[in-house]
């Protein structure tokens, strides 16, 4: 992820995902002009491995929280289309 520098995650995992969520127009480059309503979590915690191997755990919140969580979903194979909250939440960026 590039935040005020890069930052490398080697297999991250969440050790912690808040029970609150909340809903979020999502954008995604795989899909030019589309934004999609989906639903995450506030808070999480991900445990993963930088560059020259050392283990690291971070908490984030808010958009942070909701960007690690879009990426990691990618890693997954699920993109932002596959975690709309309904039919009605697809529309294009003007």
């Amino acid at each position: 992820m590039n935040i005020d520098k890069p930052v490398v995650f080697i297999n991250p995992q969440f050790t912690f995902l808040s029970e609150g969520t909340f809903e979020v127009w999502d954008d995604c480059m795989c899909f030019p002009n589309l934004l999609v309503k989906v639903k995450r979590h506030k808070e999480l915690i991900v445990s993963y491995k930088d560059e020259a191997w050392q283990s690291h755990e971070w908490k984030m919140k808010d958009d942070m929280a909701e960007l690690l969580q879009h990426e990691y979903d990618h890693l997954n194979g699920i993109l932002c289309t596959m975690r709309a909250i309904d039919d009605k939440s697809f529309k294009w960026r003007m």
